[in-house]
């Protein structure tokens, strides 16, 4: 009966092992999904014309326009030294810092890829942020660094969102392990070093389990899980005293029910065993699906046990799930977003060049949107984007997919549409400038097209920069225009 008792530990202690496991992973999804929306808004932000010209005061009005719907600090425009050209923080033309830390953005000016930094002190805002950064380019070559600073209070709701059990410490870790959010005392141990046994291990594999003690010296069983995209991790702490105490709660019962045990016949606790044992089996084909991401729904075994593991992985993969879409869509329309919209986009033109076919790529701005926003307010401006994106969503085929890359700007990729793609555009322009009624308003908008083919060996930003400069050109042509990137021909 000891052993039996010892046994049940050992479950618990999995059990809960496995449901933090899962809530990290969950938490890691969210936390991505964060830093990959600010790095969504940074990406729209970097075509401003305004940085096409260098008219850096009027970029300054712009990027203090698009910080409003942003849960971030301050919006930076740096060069590679690290001198500051402009800052949200301070007043156009105010003096700034002439040198920063251009290590912190080395490999983005080297790689040209988006780079997420780890906790560092912003000498303006003077207090603790981590920051997204990506390039702006000119002819070809990066010129700048613009990069969103967001403040760790952030990435600490997130933490508290998930509700975890009061003695449980949930942490989130940059890639040096540092601490950058925490449920408990985080304005102790901000900016601190985690506990290096875990750190350690963060650093050496994905996830997994550790037994370590917290930075403030609480005996815990540790689960973690290291994200891919930004090397951050989250990890959480279960106090081993609670498992001690279940145990030793489980020793007490037993001296208590040592007669009752006693006079339970074998084959009872024979078909209970086995019930048992079935059960877990059953739950194992659920728990691989879960690992690979996959959505599942465990029914209900008619065991307390057993249901609540059911419970906590159905509860996971809809976590899961969640997270998921919403690292891919955009939260207002639905639409897939800017992330998704590439990756869809690269896999088409590998197809197009497998089987020697075209696709089409479409940029549409609406004519007009900041004057319906300012004069009718933000609400019936969101509704407004929630309708356009129904109709582009109408106006277009199952295999085809539309995007929001931010603001009033959509973007469709077709396939195989060559001989369609005027067809396609006309039917969109016609379809997205009948009247729309909202909150009975009644309003009218239009939309510039800009298109642009794919060609051999061509690239997703390649092909987006091309159809957005086709998208100028119809809006220099006028309202309810399309035109065709330079050099193509439908």
């Amino acid at each position: 009966m000891v052993a039996l008792i010892f046994h049940d530990y050992q479950q618990e202690k999995r059990r809960q092992a496995r449901d933090a496991l899962a809530t990290a992973r969950a938490l890691t999804f969210v936390v991505d999904k964060e830093l990959a929306g600010v790095q969504s808004a940074l990406l729209a932000l970097a075509t401003s014309p305004h940085l096409a010209v260098d008219d850096l005061r009027a970029f300054h009005v712009q990027a203090t326009y698009v910080l409003r719907n942003q849960a971030a600090n301050n919006i930076v425009l740096a060069e590679a030294s690290g001198r500051q050209r402009l800052n949200t923080l301070r007043p156009f033309g105010e003096a700034l810092p002439a040198r920063g830390d251009s290590a912190r953005w080395r490999r983005l000016f080297e790689e040209g890829r988006p780079v997420i930094s780890d906790l560092f002190v912003g000498p303006v805002a003077g207090q603790p942020l981590v920051a997204i950064g990506v390039p702006v380019r000119r002819d070809g070559a990066i010129i700048y660094n613009l990069s969103m600073g967001i403040s760790p209070n952030r990435l600490n709701d997130i933490l508290g969102q998930q509700h975890l059990p009061r003695d449980w410490v949930g942490t989130v870790f940059d890639s040096t392990g540092t601490i950058v959010a925490r449920t408990h005392e985080m304005e102790r141990f901000l900016g601190k070093s985690g506990p290096p046994t875990l750190v350690k291990f963060i650093g050496e594999v994905k996830e997994g389990t550790v037994e370590t003690d917290t930075v403030e010296g609480i005996p815990v069983y540790a689960v973690f899980s290291r994200s891919a995209v930004s090397n951050w991790a989250v990890a959480i702490g279960i106090p081993r005293k609670n498992l001690a105490n279940e145990l030793w709660y489980s020793l007490w019962w037993l001296v208590l029910g040592t007669a009752v045990v006693l006079a339970t016949s074998l084959a009872l606790a024979w078909t209970i065993g086995g019930r048992i044992a079935r059960t877990i089996r059953d739950l194992t084909g659920p728990a691989l699906a879960l690992g690979f991401g996959k959505a599942i729904t465990v029914p209900s075994f008619h065991l307390k046990e057993a249901d609540e593991v059911g419970r906590a992985l159905t509860e996971a993969s809809n976590r899961l799930v969640l997270a998921q879409h919403q690292a891919h869509h955009d939260a207002l329309t639905g639409l897939a977003n800017r992330v998704l919209f590439n990756e869809i986009v690269s896999q088409q033109l590998a197809l197009c060049e497998r089987t020697n076919t075209k696709a089409a790529l479409f940029y549409v701005d609406l004519d007009g949107f900041k004057a319906i926003n300012d004069r009718h307010g933000h609400a019936i401006g969101d509704e407004l984007l929630r309708a356009v994106s129904l109709r582009l969503k109408a106006g277009i085929r199952s295999s085809d997919l539309a995007a929001r890359l931010g603001g009033d700007e959509f973007a469709i990729i077709l396939v195989d549409a060559r001989e369609e793609t005027v067809s396609v555009a006309d039917k969109l322009l016609q379809r997205l400038s009948d009247p729309y009624s909202i909150d009975g308003v009644s309003i009218e908008i239009s939309a510039s097209i800009g298109i642009a083919f794919s060609e051999s060996e061509s690239t997703g930003a390649a092909l987006l920069k091309r159809a957005d400069e086709a998208m100028y050109e119809a809006k220099i042509k006028g309202k309810r225009r399309y035109a065709v990137a330079m050099g193509e021909r439908v």
